[in-house]
Order: C-alpha cells, then structure tokens, then sequence
C-alpha cells in the first residue's frame, strides 16, 4: 500500500512537471535541419584564407612550404583525439567542432598574410635569426598576444550569442577554445617552419621543440581560458556573467604574452612559464572532471520523473548516471548487437544527458516554456525511439548487465509498440547474433 501510494505521488509529480508529451515529435538527429547557409560560408572563408597563406609560404619556397606543413600537422591528430576524449560525456555538433577549429586556422591565415604584405612577422613573437630567437620586446609580446586572443576569442563569443544552447558548462567551452586553439597553431606552426629552414637544421629543431610541439598545447591552454568564461556567460542568467568573458580573456593574453616572452629568455624562466602553464592546465581538467559529476548529478535529479512515460527505470537511472556503467552499456550493445546498437545505445545515453541538462537551463530561467515542452518532447521519443530500434534488432533481447536482478527498458520493452523510428513501410534489420567471447569481454570498453 505505501509502495502504491508513493507510486501514485510519483506519477502526479511527473504529471504536472513533464506531461503532456507531444507523442509525434521527431526524434531523427539531435540537432537536425539544413545547414546553416552562414556556416558553409564561414567554412569556405576560413578554408580561403588558410589555403591563401598557405600559397604565400609555398612562394618562399616548395621545399620549406612541404617540410613547414608535415612538422605543423605531426602533433594536431593526438592533440585532436585528446581534445574529443574530453567531450565523450555530451558531445558537441561535429560541425560546430570544425568550424571553430577552421576559424582559429584562418585567424591565423589573415595574420600571416597581413604580417608578409606589411613585411613583418606578426605571428612569429620573438622572431628567429641564427642560432636562436631573437628577445622579443614586452610591446611586441603584449600586442601579438592581444590580436591572437582577441581574434580566437571573436569565434567563442560568437557562440554564445548565436547557439547558447551548445554550451552546457566548462567541458564545453574548454573543448570549444582547444579547437580554435589548435586550428590557430596548425597555421601558425606553418609561418615557423618555412622561417626555420632558413636558418639550417639546427634552428629547425629547435623551432620544432620549443614552438611546433608547445604551440598547440599552449594555443589551446590560451583559447581554453576565454572559452570557460564563455561558458560561465552560458550557464547563469543573461548578461549577469560577460564579465568572466574579459576575466578569461585577460587571463589568455597575459599568460601568452608571457611565454613569447619567455622563449628568448633563460632556460630556467621558460620552465617556471610552463611550470605555471601545466599547473592551469591541470586545474581545468579538475574543473572538467568536476563539471562531468553535475552533469551526472543533473541525471540523478531529473530523469526519475519521466519512468511513467516508460522510457527507463530506476536501475536505467543508475546506469546514465555512472560513467563506468555508460562504457560497460555501450560494451554490451556492441557485443550483442554490432555496431548498430551501439549507436542506439549512445544516442540514448546522450538524449538522457541532454535532456537533464535542459532541466537546468529551465530551472535558471535560460530557456522558455514553450520552448523547453518542444525540445524535452524531442528528447523524450527520441529516447524511446532508440530502446524500440534497439530491442528490434534481437529475436530475444539480451538482459542487460545492470539489471540482472530488476527492470530495464531495454530488456522489457519488446513487448512495447513500435515508434516513429520503427513505422511500418520501414525494413527491418536482421536480428544481431553475439559473437563467441569471453565472459568478461561485456565489460570492455569498445
């Protein structure tokens, strides 16, 4: 009875917070529609730009121009891969992550153009003469780090005020300013090297070690501190957060001023520079682990109110909201089910973390009703869509691993009607046989 009862008081607080639900939303792409036509020209901009700089090296010289690109680009597929890792929990639009990264390379395109028509390196702070750099002065260092920041910073303001709503919290916005971050140094490094082959293999390497491998890093790092101001700007009431916008902002160009000042400088001053550098980086990958458990928090909290549409459980719950239990859910799918069912099970999951995130947003006040039904109903059968063409893929769906002694949508919902994804008119796929694997092999991650 009191089992019933509390059942019952569940179900009237679902009704009034979530209900009703729009049944016909398409659930299709999470960011679906045409593509923007101010983004493909964006893209073509930046991609000229870039491709313009990178004609004004080759005039230098076909040999420096192939050496400059091969060493610019040997350090940026790790750093990418790096940067991705860091965004796996709520994954940004692949075409937002490519835009920002090609803005950052044509910001630094327009640069070099700008310093060779002018015949003076803009982006080379100090600059390079045999044997070493030359010491740069604090104007030079302060007034490069200022068009550099100011110019990657441009693209991240921008998206705050253009798509808001693709900036959930510091994870964020470190991701977005790594990536304008690393587009910037992949065309700067370019500049570097066609000077360095000038000098002779010596200064070559040492160009490679102190600015090819760094910059990247250190680009990022830079970009990174203006992008969690943005996402600070993003995540409380409007115009009550531009001033962490400015904080990181002047914290991006005093630290990169800084390091170019520190290149020509002693060995013991350019180590406390990265010392000082590595210490940041640390406390805001701290701030992006700590950013991860409120997303999961945010899970915990809001999600148990949608169990009476039927598109979880309580121990569904506790699989969202525990990153190893999402890797081992994902391992699972794949195992049984191909790569097919891992991506329902991943489109799943992020649906689930976007869906408490956008509780938050209403909660704060950064999202309006109307507009909050609409994008929760999205969610919402999108969630349902993927359990539906999941549990289509088996003649008997496997029992999943966190539910071996309870209730778990994926498991019981095959007795469930299908959903937009699944209508009739549509092929059905051929039911996934699991492949012959060690016991323990659900608990690898793919």
């Amino acid at each position: 009875m009191v089992d019933g009862t509390v059942r019952m008081a569940g179900s009237a607080r679902y009704a009034a917070r979530v209900a009703p639900i729009d049944p016909q939303a398409l659930p299709g792409d999470r960011r679906g529609g045409h593509t923007p036509v101010g983004f493909i020209v964006g893209v073509a901009a930046c991609s000229l730009v870039a491709l313009g700089a990178l004609a004004v090296v080759a005039a230098s010289g076909a040999l420096s121009a192939g050496i400059g690109l091969t060493l610019a680009l040997l350090p940026i597929p790790v750093l990418l891969a790096a940067v991705l890792a860091l965004d796996r929990l709520e994954p940004e639009p692949p075409g937002g992550l490519v835009f920002i990264f090609l803005w950052g390379a044509g910001s630094a395109a327009l640069i070099g153009l700008i310093g060779a028509l002018a015949g003076n390196q803009l982006l080379t702070t100090p600059a390079l003469r045999p044997g070493g750099f030359v010491t740069a002065s604090a104007v030079a260092s302060i007034g490069v780090a200022v068009l550099e920041d100011t110019l990657m910073g441009v693209a991240l303001v921008g998206l705050l005020w253009l798509r808001p709503q693709e900036v959930d919290g510091i994870s964020d916005g470190v991701v977005y300013g790594s990536m304008v971050g690393l587009g910037f140094a992949l065309i700067e490094n370019i500049f570097y090297y066609a000077q360095a082959t000038h000098y002779g293999f010596s200064d070559l390497a040492t160009t490679f070690v102190l600015r090819g491998v760094a910059s990247p890093v250190c680009q990022a790092l830079f970009a990174s501190l203006i992008g969690a101001g943005v996402a600070y700007a993003a995540t409380v009431a409007q115009g009550r957060g531009l001033w962490a916008i400015g904080l990181g902002w002047l914290a991006a160009v005093t630290l990169h001023a800084l390091w170019n000042g520190a290149l020509a400088g002693s060995g013991a001053r350019l180590a406390l520079i990265y010392a000082i550098l590595a210490f940041i980086a640390v406390l805001l990958l701290l701030a992006i682990v700590v950013d991860r458990r409120r997303m999961i928090a945010l899970i915990r909290r809001y999600l148990p109110e949608y169990e009476p549409a039927g598109i979880l459980t309580d121990l569904d719950v506790s699989m969202l909201s525990s990153m190893p239990y999402r890797r081992q859910a994902r391992a699972w799918a794949r195992l049984h089910g191909g790569l097919g069912a891992l991506r329902d099970m991943a489109e799943y999951q992020l649906s689930a973390t976007e869906l408490g995130l956008l509780h938050r947003r209403s909660e704060r006040g950064l999202v309006g009703t109307e507009v909050f039904a609409q994008r929760r109903d999205v969610l919402v059968v999108g969630m349902q869509s993927s359990v539906t063409t999941f549990v289509s893929r088996f003649a008997v769906p496997p029992r999943p691993p966190w539910a071996t002694q309870g209730s778990s949508c994926f498991w019981a919902a095959r007795d469930r009607p299908t959903s937009a994804r699944s209508r009739p008119g549509r092929k059905p796929e051929a039911p996934a046989q699991a492949p012959d694997v060690p016991p323990d092999a659900e608990l690898q991650e793919p």
